[in-house]
Formats: structure tokens, C-alpha cells, sequence
């Protein structure tokens, strides 16, 4: 990734824009995500250009209603290692038919299990994801080199471990395109928008969610094949 440079200027134009909404701003205790580890791998997963509230929600569900007990990541390893291959697992166990996401996943979990080897409690692994979580940083993702498995999914993963962050997707390049009129790209955008937060005294991931229910909420799944592949249609 190339070297990030935001201005003054920019921070404090996107940092005016916020304080117009900001007394509108969910409370980022109430965004603290609950589901084990387990299930959130998947929703990071899932979510990469897919509609959150017509394809993501029912799938986790119904994964959580039929494997109440899968909530560790190494029992996700498990459970995936018990079909021929990630494309079966993906396929019966969460009714998607992906060219991508199957092997995705796979290297997702993987990638857990290493971060939390040798935990003992479903508390210790928490604390643990979230810590890692806090401590990376968003060109992080490149030393993963997992296929379309970039910064915008990386970021995601980091929110939903616990880190007060911002992830590039459609929702938010918009947002702040529209505020500088001029492109602004994947990399630029989480410490842009962290800067403005900082600024403005609000949490990150409070004005993450309040941009994703304001631009994302009611529009069309977009096809896999055909969309941007760091573009996430997610929380």
C-alpha cells in the first residue's frame, strides 16, 4: 500500500460534515457485537458484496439454530474439516454457491485460530481477538494475501472483534468523496475518517454505522462476479 498522506484541510471538512450528524450517532456500547467468534468469521465472510439484511441475516441464523455449540473459531475449523471441501461446507451449511468465499472462509479461519492457539475459554479468545483487533493496523491485511480478501474485509473483521475503526466499503468511499469531491481510495479512507472522529470527540465505528444505515439500507444485492472486489455491502 502506498504511503497515506491526509491533510489538514481534509480532516477538517470531514470532521465539519460529522458534527452535523453527530448528535444522531448510535451509541458505540450498543454496537458491541455479541455473537461468538465463530459466527462472526462467517458474517465478515458473508457480507463481502451482499446485501446484510436479505442474504447475511437469515444464514447466520440458521447456522446458529442448527450448531448452537459452534461458537469457538476451532470449532468452526472443525466443523469445516468435516466436509470433502470448503465449497461443501459453504454450500450445505450456509446455502451459498461461491466461486470465492468457500476457500476464503477457510484461509479466515485459519488465519483465528492462529491469532487465538492455545486458548482455553471462550472468554480468553475473545479477549484475545480483541486485542489483536485494537493493535492492527489497516495495511495489516496485506500480509495475510488471502484472495479479494482486502482492506475492506480486514477492516470488518477488526469491528467486529471489537476495534473502533471504519471499514472502506461503497458506503463510506461515498461519504467521503462526496464531502472532498475528489476520489478518495481504499487506504486513504479509514485514517481520514479516524482523524475526524478524533477531531469531532465520537466514535469511529458510531459514524460507521450511522453512514451504512443512512446510504446502505434497502438497495439490491449485487452480484458476485460483477462487483468491485474490495467493495463490502456490509456493517
Amino acid at each position: 500500500m502506498r504511503n497515506i498522506n491526509i491533510t489538514e484541510a481534509d480532516v477538517d471538512a470531514v470532521a465539519t460534515e460529522i458534527a452535523r450528524f453527530a448528535s444522531d450517532l448510535p451509541s458505540p456500547e450498543g454496537l458491541v457485537n455479541s455473537q461468538p467468534t465463530a459466527i462472526k468469521v462467517i458474517d465478515c465472510v458473508l457480507s463481502l458484496r451482499r446485501s446484510y439484511d436479505r442474504f447475511v441475516i437469515p444464514r447466520l441464523k440458521n447456522f446458529r439454530n442448527k450448531h448452537p455449540d459452534t461458537q469457538r473459531i476451532n470449532s468452526l475449523a472443525n466443523l469445516m474439516a468435516s466436509y470433502p471441501t470448503p465449497d461443501a461446507f459453504m454450500i450445505s451449511e450456509l446455502n451459498h454457491n461461491s466461486k470465492v468465499k468457500p476457500k476464503m472462509l477457510q484461509e479466515v479461519v485459519k488465519f483465528v485460530c492462529q491469532i487465538v492457539e492455545g486458548t482455553q475459554t471462550i472468554e480468553e479468545e475473545k479477549e484475545i481477538l480483541k486485542q489483536w483487533a485494537i493493535q492492527a493496523k489497516p495495511q495489516d491485511y496485506q500480509t495475510l494475501n488471502i484472495r479479494n480478501f482486502a482492506i475492506a474485509g480486514f477492516q470488518y473483521l477488526r469491528m467486529l472483534f471489537g476495534a473502533d475503526t471504519t471499514k472502506p466499503d461503497v458506503h463510506i468511499i461515498g461519504f467521503l468523496e462526496e464531502i472532498l469531491n475528489r476520489s478518495v481510495s481504499r487506504g486513504e479512507a479509514p485514517p481520514l475518517l479516524e482523524a475526524a472522529c478524533e477531531r469531532e470527540g465520537v466514535s469511529v465505528r458510531a459514524v460507521d454505522k450511522y453512514i451504512w444505515n443512512r446510504r446502505a439500507r434497502g438497495e439490491e444485492n449485487v452480484d458476485e462476479t460483477n462487483s468491485v472486489p474490495t467493495c463490502l455491502r456490509c456493517r
